[in-house]
């Protein structure tokens, strides 16, 4: 029964130290894979990722050579890493926070609070978005170990569109008083028109019944009746295309604004 529990006892011994083996082995072989990680992110300027590897391989838990190594790797990558700090304006020069920008078709960041933020050296293309404003894009090359450089953007606001934190400017447009001279004048000439135009058919009718009996004067009447509708008529149509353009034309003003004093006059009332 003792021999029994002690080759038991000798079997779970074997066992414990054959699993701590095979864990120690799995964490060095992580550590001597982030090590050989961070030397080729490194190379390839990618020094960012080469630094979140230079973290784990740096751990106590990897061996003291690799550990010694990614220590002195991560100093020199947290030197080396460019930091940028955006400034992003919009309508009026407001600052704009409420941005997302990012790089090289990738996401970096979702809002801006004045932060640097860590990049890559190298060329990139910074793409920049807001509620409110037009996407834009930077192209600029950020050189290693440049920190805390400023890249300001100007966005510009969508046609029609009330910038965010601005508020909307209420514009109305006022009928100038020529629309009302013009308009009236143009009701006026053409009724003449029809007045004259219906008297002057009307006296067409009675020479025509009366033939070459008709006294001359009544042909001359019936002549100025037509002529007199005639003018009316051009006076009316010309009055009412200027009617119409001062309309269709008319400018925007601010709703509390006052109105023009000279050239356009406004009436108060509005279509």
């Amino acid at each position: 029964m003792t021999r029994r529990l002690c080759a038991s006892s000798v079997a779970a011994l074997v066992l414990l130290f054959g699993l701590s083996d095979a864990r120690a082995d799995e964490k060095a072989d992580a550590c001597l894979a982030s090590y050989e990680q961070a030397q080729t992110l490194r190379k390839d300027s990618k020094l960012r990722a080469a630094k979140e590897q230079a973290a784990i391989c740096a751990k106590d838990e990897c061996p003291a050579m690799l550990a010694k190594d990614c220590t002195r790797w991560f100093g020199e990558l947290e030197s080396s890493i460019p930091t940028v700090v955006f400034d992003v304006r919009g309508a009026k020069a407001a600052e704009l926070l409420d941005v997302k920008i990012g790089m090289d078709g990738k996401p970096l960041v979702e809002r801006l609070d004045g932060k640097a933020v860590a990049v890559d050296p190298g060329s990139h293309v910074f793409t920049f978005d807001a509620e409110g404003y037009k996407a834009a894009e930077l192209k600029v090359v950020v050189r290693e170990g440049e920190k805390s450089r400023k890249l300001a953007q100007k966005l510009e606001p969508v046609a029609g569109a009330a910038a965010p934190g601005v508020a909307p400017v209420e514009v109305t447009r006022p009928v100038p008083t020529g629309v009302w001279i013009f308009g009236g004048a143009s009701v006026v000439a053409l009724g003449i028109a029809g007045v004259f135009g219906v008297q002057g058919l009307s006296k067409k009718s009675d020479l025509d019944a009366c033939g070459r009996a008709c006294p001359p004067g009544d042909v001359d009447s019936m002549s100025s009746s037509f002529a007199v509708a005639d003018v009316a008529l051009g006076a009316g149509v010309v009055a009412g295309l200027a009617t119409l353009y001062l309309y269709l034309t008319r400018p925007e003003v601010k709703a509390d604004a006052k109105a023009p004093a000279v050239g356009r006059a406004v009436w108060p009332l509005q279509f």
